[in-house]
């Protein structure tokens, strides 16, 4: 009995010594990632679109807080959304009965501020997961509202000119989509480490800022309903900690 409550003893306390061994160390670490949006623009027509997002975090570990953390970043990432649409020929065809399927994109740049608290936990000296929250500031920096028409002809090209301009450009035209540049939310991600350097992260933000202009819901009063138009993204990135 006493020599197996004496392994047992020796068992307990060589976990413990490798638990805290493998427990996050409190300091400032930096991070550098690439990845792909899955975007949409909730409560409008733009549905999920595809782009690119790359950027980097500084990481502190919390003295004593087994593993909590607080971290700040600065990312540019490509959100927007598209929808399919038809485009109709008047200019060759002025009875309106030509016509041709057609793309809407809207593609918006943005430089991002996410600010967040998070909790690392290493499940042995190779491999770490974490997850954190916290809101993000952005500002488009760039965009592009974009008709893309299946047809070929100048005629359509001329038409996919037509539908084509700056996404966060102010204009008062009905029905030319744009967009103002700043927008707030909240944002999570959920990553595993391995080797103290390579990194895989999930992450979801939800806009909580209309990011309709002013003045083009004003012009499209009484032209068609607008709901409060808001971004949603989806982020699968790779990232490298120094």
């Amino acid at each position: 009995m006493k020599k197996l409550l004496i392994l047992a003893l020796s068992v307990f306390l060589a976990g413990n010594a490798f638990a805290l061994d493998n427990e996050p160390k409190e300091g400032v670490t930096t991070m550098a990632f690439l990845g792909m949006n899955v975007s949409q623009i909730r409560n409008s027509d733009y549905h999920g679109k595809v782009g690119g997002t790359l950027g980097a975090r500084i990481d502190y570990v919390l003295p004593k807080a087994h593993g909590t953390y607080i971290t700040a970043g600065l990312d540019w990432s490509l959100r927007g959304g598209k929808y399919n649409d038809t485009a109709i020929d008047l200019i060759t065809d002025p009875t309106g009965n030509t016509s041709s399927s057609a793309t809407v994109k809207a593609n918006l740049h943005y430089i991002e501020l996410p600010l967040r608290v998070g909790f690392r936990y290493n499940i042995d000296r190779e491999i770490g997961v974490y997850g954190e929250i916290g809101p993000y500031f952005a500002v488009g920096v760039g965009g592009k509202h974009k008709l893309d028409i299946d047809a070929d002809g100048t005629p359509w090209r001329n038409l996919e000119d037509q539908g084509t301009w700056s996404a966060f450009k102010k204009s008062l035209t009905p029905g030319n989509d744009n967009f103002q540049r700043w927008d707030t939310g909240l944002g999570f991600r959920v990553g595993a480490e391995y080797n103290k350097h390579y990194n895989l992260m999930l992450g979801c933000d939800w806009g909580f800022t209309d990011i309709w202009r002013n003045d083009y819901r004003d012009v499209m009063v009484g032209v068609t309903p607008l709901g409060k138009a808001k971004n949603f993204n989806f982020t699968l990135a790779f990232g490298y900690r120094f």
